[in-house]
């Protein structure tokens, strides 16, 4: 049978104007007005409480999220919220205290909430929430069996040995003025090697006996499923990381009825409940919107 070609041009004509006005239709739905744009950094704990944020404010407001999961480190995150690209995002004291605002003295936790969100409020226009409970501080993070033989308590016990030890880092970390390089000068550490791995790879290249020390963070329920363990910061390097969401304040002032859900979501999550989530999406597999759900109904939200 000979194809009729002028029907099949017209079936595909067809087709793609269906397309054209489906598209319209939908760019159509999203009201501006009542739409808040979410983002994250590229890691799992920020999904997680991304995933949060956005089914606690769509399950108890009329505002739809547009997700924006993914975005890249600190300052492109940071950018995005200044540039009005973004709403809102989870952001950690320390982080902000550091390398948004430059500052060295690393304060308490208390001071460095209360520093942060004054800064912002004056240079960016954006105000920091209540925090959610984690401080997701970073950790120097080794194999326990190594810490036990080697008997390594603190970093400081890491200064003799760092030369036959291989060391693997986020690339994030290597830069941050928070990071390894003024890590390195503090605790006089010489590694002899050290190499730059996204977060996932950085915990199987350690658990492999690949690495030797990494920069873990302290919610992350891998070090205690990977048998690892995070050294003493005898030093007090790092500053305190507490997670708090950031949001702009025209978008504040926009929609004041977020302040009471923030305010519930205040201090609901601590570090062991936030290693648990942790893994079910690292080792588990189980997506991030699944696990962020099942924290809200948990938590009776």
């Amino acid at each position: 049978m000979t194809p009729n070609i002028n029907l099949i041009k017209s079936l595909w004509s067809g087709i793609i104007l269906f397309g054209f006005f489906l598209t319209l239709h939908q760019c159509g739905a999203i009201d501006k007005e009542k739409t808040l744009v979410l983002g994250c950094k590229n890691f799992t704990e920020q999904i997680i409480l991304g995933e949060i944020i956005a089914q606690a404010i769509e399950d108890n407001t009329d505002l739809s999220v547009m997700r924006k999961w993914n975005l890249g480190g600190t300052m492109i995150c940071h950018q995005a919220l200044i540039s009005g690209e973004i709403d809102l995002y989870p952001e950690y004291t320390g982080t902000a205290y550091i390398n948004i605002l430059n500052n060295q003295h690393i304060k308490d936790a208390t001071d460095t909430y209360q520093i942060v969100q004054s800064a912002y409020q004056k240079k960016f226009q954006c105000k920091w929430l209540p925090p959610f409970g984690i401080n997701n501080t970073y950790t120097i993070t080794v194999r326990k069996s190594d810490a036990i033989q080697r008997k390594w308590r603190t970093i400081s016990d890491l200064k003799l040995d760092s030369i036959n030890l291989s060391a693997g880092f986020t690339s994030e970390f290597m830069v941050r003025h928070d990071g390894y390089p003024q890590l390195k000068q503090k605790y006089n550490l010489d590694f002899a090697k050290v190499v730059d791995l996204e977060p996932g790879l950085m915990y199987q290249a350690i658990a492999n006996n690949n690495i030797d020390v990494i920069c873990g963070f302290s919610t992350d329920g891998r070090i205690p499923a990977f048998d690892l363990v995070s050294l003493k910061d005898d030093l007090h390097f790092f500053p305190p990381y507490y997670a708090a969401p950031v949001i702009r304040l025209d978008a504040l002032q926009k929609h004041p009825e977020l302040k009471q859900i923030f305010d519930k979501l205040s201090h609901s999550i601590d570090n062991k409940k936030m290693q648990e989530m942790n893994l079910l999406v690292d080792e588990k597999k189980i997506n991030p919107t699944i696990v962020a759900q099942n924290f809200l109904q948990e938590f009776n939200f």
